[in-house]
């Protein structure tokens, strides 16, 4: 059978705990504002800001999307919702599938781990290929044999610099519209729901799609090696 690669980027948000440092100690959070108006702007802020912070750790965030595309066929899927087990249950049935590999970009340091955290935390069997260091590729290791290497940055400027098109969000802003679409299924509103899920599950696959496309120009004509063909 062939060896698939999938490209696969995923978008985390946090689980909703916020750092107590910003109820707790307001005197930390707040500083010298006295004035009620802004010490309520300024704990949203911070509130804000310890949402973006937590989505980063799987101990404190959690996985809202996943994309993956197929290197060969360019097929993609893109599981997402606000069930995690749910949307981790769908990757490890779309990944189970046969031999894979997976690739990303700073996935062996965010992607991978976070995702084999947050299957351990939702009691969940972790996929195979997720442990086969092998078997998980991360086009960061494209740019210098160092972890230092100055080659190394962020996707939009790689992307930029090869002519594979312009990122049209930044991870940053995940966390934001995920509230809103929170919010939007509270309040009711399924247009703006849905409108939100889209801005974030295009942006997901986005990503996905420039890792392939580095894939493809980095291997070149030598790409059905990666396949074990």
């Amino acid at each position: 059978m062939r060896e698939i690669v999938y490209a696969i980027d995923i978008e985390t948000v946090s689980q909703g705990k916020v750092a107590k440092d910003y109820t707790d100690n307001q005197s930390y959070a707040l500083g010298n504002v006295k004035d009620p108006v802004k010490i309520e702007a300024k704990l949203k802020e911070k509130k804000g800001e310890a949402a973006k912070k937590h989505g980063l750790s799987w101990w404190l965030g959690k996985v809202c999307s996943v994309a993956i595309i197929d290197l060969h066929s360019d097929s993609n899927c893109v599981m997402y919702g606000y069930d995690e087990k749910e949307v981790l249950q769908q990757l490890s049935d779309y990944i189970n599938s046969g031999p894979v590999k997976l690739i990303g970009k700073n996935s062996q340091t965010f992607d991978f781990p976070f995702l084999i955290g947050r299957y351990m935390a939702n009691g969940l069997p972790i996929p195979g290929v997720l442990k086969k260091r092998g078997s998980c590729l991360d086009v960061e290791n494209f740019f210098g044999y160092s972890s230092a290497s100055g080659q190394r940055s962020k996707l939009c400027n790689y992307a930029h610099g090869l002519g594979i098109g312009e990122k049209t969000l930044h991870g940053s802003m995940v966390q934001e519209l995920y509230s809103t679409a929170v919010m939007a299924k509270m309040e009711g509103k399924k247009k703006e729901e849905k409108a939100t899920w889209k801005s974030i599950t295009d942006y997901n696959l986005q990503d996905s799609q420039i890792v392939k496309e580095m894939a493809l120009k980095y291997y070149g004509p030598e790409i059905g090696d990666i396949y074990g063909s």
